[in-house]
């Protein structure tokens, strides 16, 4: 999870007012003399993360004619960097931004309004609802959904038959596998609101929003996990793992189960291509939703490039090119009608994941990670003897005190 720059994002709005320039942005036209500019944190062309975005530009550069320049610039300096350069009235042509941190650069007059090009366009049907609420700011368009990830439930099909399909089998499956050394289920739980990601996703099944950790929802998620923490399926150790360490643990054998995103298929099947594998979306109670993760693609609020920026993105977002970039990225479309999505059994569990997924509204997205991070807290003082309750209620206080609330 990511840290939101909103400080800076409240500065850039109000240099930007002062200098007239927040609803900003050309209207195209003329002869482009620059490249068109594209600011990205994805990586550069070396990283397996950065090349399938370089490559997909490099279609559309060979095909329209256009040169384009794109900017790497690490996630912890991107808004920063982004909100000063807006401020200066030299942002990018595109910036491909988390589509959590939308509305507020909307709210800063960091990104502008496409409502109209939308509009005219006429595609926005075939977007996940969640992945495009992620672009709406006042009843205003401001993005178009790039990609997305998920969260569902990996299988050792050696070992489990099928997955669980309510939390109450979760807790017995995982428990019954457990033993000589291994977990029946390894979930990310590290501090930081990486680690709230499995408590998020258990209390959204006991209907409880990631905002409500003192109710009786929370509770009942932070006891289901100690519960798992003492039968043995859940390693305590799992308080110490990033989501890459719970894929270590379930490709290695050490764990019967993992919940983790998308972002995984494709290492596990060129890094351990013995393992017997499988997924299925998550357990259900109240619920069966998943945490969703996404970025939109955003046109700069001082861009006066903005035909060719939205020709760009257009290209991006048709489904016989992200048929082909989106598993190179290890990632999800936003989007219904890209083909081989479906035809591929493992992609098609996540693409029916995604239909139920959570994400932050406006007013809660600049606050994620702090809440996150409570309720992180809250699981680690869960784990380690704090009675439910009372973990619960110091958590919510400090997310009160985010959302100004209390």
């Amino acid at each position: 999870m990511r840290t939101v720059v909103r400080a800076s994002l409240v500065a850039a709005a109000a240099v930007l007012a002062a200098a007239g320039c927040a609803s900003g942005g050309g209207t195209g036209g003329g002869e482009p003399s620059e490249p068109l500019s594209v600011w990205q944190f994805y990586g550069d062309e070396s990283m397996p993360t950065g090349k399938p975005f370089y490559d997909l530009v490099a279609r559309y550069e060979q095909q329209s004619g256009t040169d384009v320049d794109i900017r790497f610039i690490p996630y912890d300096d991107f808004n920063r960097t982004l909100t000063q350069a807006a401020a200066a009235g030299d942002g990018p042509g595109i910036a491909l931004i988390s589509a959590f941190d939308t509305a507020a650069m909307a709210d800063a007059g960091v990104i502008q309004d496409l409502s109209a090009q939308v509009q005219d366009w006429g595609q926005q049907g075939a977007y996940f609802p969640t992945n495009w609420e992620s672009t709406q700011a006042d009843g205003k368009t401001y993005g178009i959904p790039h990609l997305a990830d998920a969260y569902a439930v990996y299988y050792n099909t050696a070992m489990v038959q099928q997955a669980p399909t309510t939390w109450t089998e979760m807790e017995s499956t995982a428990a019954a596998l457990s033993g000589e050394g291994r977990s029946g289920l390894a979930v990310s739980g590290i501090e930081g609101a990486e680690g709230a990601t499995g408590l998020a996703i258990r209390m959204l099944a006991a209907g409880a929003q990631p905002t409500e950790i003192d109710s009786p929802g929370g509770h009942a998620a932070l006891e289901s996990l100690r519960r798992m923490v003492q039968s043995g399926a859940l390693s305590e150790g799992f308080l110490t793992w990033n989501e890459e360490d719970a894929k270590n643990q379930f490709a290695t054998g050490q764990a019967a189960m993992m919940i983790n995103s998308a972002t995984y298929v494709n290492i596990l099947r060129e890094e351990n291509p013995d393992l017997q594998w499988s997924v299925a979306v998550l357990p259900s109670e109240a619920t069966g939703q998943t945490m969703l993760s996404a970025e939109n693609l955003t046109i700069g609020a001082t861009s006066d490039d903005t035909d060719r920026a939205w020709d760009l993105i257009t290209f991006m977002q048709r489904p016989e090119e992200l048929q082909v970039y989106l598993p190179e990225r290890n990632k999800l479309p936003a989007r219904s009608d890209v083909p081989g999505t479906a035809e591929d059994p493992v992609r098609a569990v996540f693409a029916q994941q995604l239909q139920q997924a959570w994400a932050p509204d406006a007013a809660l997205a600049p606050h994620t990670t702090e809440v996150l991070t409570a309720l992180q807290a809250a699981l680690q003082q869960t784990i380690s003897g704090t009675p439910a309750p009372d973990a619960a209620r110091a958590a919510q206080a400090t997310i009160d005190e985010a959302l100004g609330t209390s």
